[in-house]
């Protein structure tokens, strides 16, 4: 059975999805697309030969500078994770969608169909009935039924008609929930071919110089590392990880109510820790380290600051989800992985009843680990992606948390699909969550998160000047 989501729930949710907040306003770019001619489906992925923008007027990928006045997304902001200057297209602001329930139907039908089939007919017309859209019940119509599929005029239910129908009057839509954008216009400058329809896409700075460049990356199975002092139960899908912390230092300077602290060294410690030291509240964070000076979150109480500190290591910043488990090499006890052991959640908080941050895993623990130090050390693998088109390193742009399609290059065998990045080890290289698995070439896209085909389409772009204007829609039922 699908849960049921409330009109406040699909208020939340669009809210969530279009990032309608104030903690991450400006992440979606509105983009045009060239191609592909045909509506967009559910199905679609990014392509050498779909969703190419209007970089010059051949109607296909063209990479470089647009010749065509195609806007280059203009950045106002400075932090490094929004400063998306290498981008095209419009970047929008999540806080500027005015998201609402309607209260009355959408559009009302004429509804003919036979009693005991999943189809009906509307006319005059489909205009303005979504997929998902409720239609009001009675007269053959059950209660909570809505919109599956639309072939043109033809509808597919999601419940039996009860009774044969002849142009019935019926109500579509009531309870959609609608996100709504400002217009938004695009100017061009010079001939920019047939344009079909527009998308929105997840905001990253990846340069032209590889974003849609076949074998612009490389994968190579060279991400690893260990974690120490594992424990885990056979039969459980689940390790836990034992809490660390750093050396303990000698606080030489922190005064009540300030928000920093001077230490001996600061070696180990890291923005993000929690922060153990006499009159330091509990779970005070480190917010920054400059050479011995410690900036915390929370203000000293109770007196000044004394004796040592030290802070706790977050032991599972470095794993996410796919990444392979084992056994550390070296070990002599019993491997209690099997082969491919995947990670599929990790619990980051210390619980009172565990030793540390909890890891579960795709398959049962076949022995038990820790028990002995002989098998308490594992190591997780993954993927690292380098951006290396035409054999050289590339600077790719991107920020831990940027989401992007990986598609299979020349000789590639990772899973294609669409991925968040997850740290950027050098200015070439970078991991995702999912973790990825696999080698060789891959070719990197940007995201498609929303796409529509101009109903009366294409746009013909051939002079200075021409504009293309776009309201933005987003419904949920």
């Amino acid at each position: 059975m699908a849960l049921l989501v409330t009109d406040q729930g699909e208020i939340d949710s669009l809210r969530t999805l279009l990032n309608a907040t104030h903690q991450i306003p400006r992440d979606l770019v509105l983009k045009l697309y060239t191609g592909p001619s045909t509506a967009p489906t559910e199905q679609d992925l990014p392509a050498a030969g779909a969703y190419f923008e209007p970089f010059d007027a051949s109607n296909s990928r063209a990479a470089g500078t647009p010749t065509t006045g195609y806007d280059s997304v203009i950045d106002v902001r400075t932090e490094e994770d929004q400063n998306f200057t290498s981008n095209y297209g419009i970047l929008l602001n999540g806080n500027r969608w005015t998201i609402a329930t309607k209260l009355s139907a959408a559009t009302s039908k004429n509804v003919t169909g036979t009693s005991g089939t999943y189809s009906i007919t509307v006319a005059p017309d489909n205009t303005d009935i979504k997929k998902g859209d409720y239609i009001a019940s009675g007269g053959g119509i059950s209660e909570n039924t809505y919109v599956v599929d639309i072939d043109g005029n033809t509808l597919e239910i999601s419940q039996k008609l009860t009774a044969n129908m002849t142009a019935v009057a019926k109500d579509f839509g009531v309870g959609r929930t609608t996100a709504s954008y400002p217009e938004q216009i695009f100017t061009f400058d010079a001939a920019a071919g047939n344009v079909h329809g527009y998308y929105l896409s997840r905001a990253n700075n990846l340069p032209t110089t590889i974003q849609g460049v076949a074998d612009a990356g490389t994968a190579a199975a060279s991400g690893t590392f260990d974690v120490s002092d594992c424990k885990g139960v056979i039969g459980n899908t689940y390790i836990e990880l034992k809490d660390a912390k750093t050396a303990a230092t000698a606080i030489s300077a922190g005064a009540q109510n300030s928000y920093e602290l001077t230490v001996a060294s600061a070696t180990g410690i890291e923005v993000g820790q929690i922060v153990e030291a006499t009159n330091v509240p509990a779970q005070t964070r480190v917010v920054g380290v400059d050479g011995t000076t410690i900036y915390i979150d929370k203000a000293i109480t109770g007196g000044n600051a004394s004796g040592n500190l030290q802070c706790v290591i977050d032991v599972a910043k470095d794993i996410t989800i796919g990444q392979v488990v084992d056994r550390k090499s070296g070990q002599s006890g019993p491997n209690a992985f099997p082969a491919g052991t995947k990670v599929v959640g990790i619990d980051y908080k210390t619980k009172a009843t565990e030793q540390g941050p909890r890891v579960w895993l795709d398959q049962q623990l076949t022995d038990n680990i820790g028990t002995a130090s002989s098998n308490a050390n594992c190591t997780l693998t993954y993927s690292v992606v380098t951006t290396d088109p035409s054999g050289t390193n590339t600077v790719h742009n991107l920020n831990a948390g940027d989401v992007i399609y990986i598609a299979q290059g020349t000789g590639g065998n990772m899973t294609a699909q669409h991925y968040t990045v997850f740290s950027t080890p050098t200015t070439s290289s970078f991991t995702t969550t999912p973790a990825l698995q696999g080698t060789g070439k891959a070719t990197i896209y940007h995201s498609i998160f929303f796409a529509e085909k101009f109903t009366n389409g294409p746009y013909q772009i051939q002079n200075s000047g021409d504009q293309i204007k776009v309201t933005l829609n987003v419904s949920l039922d």
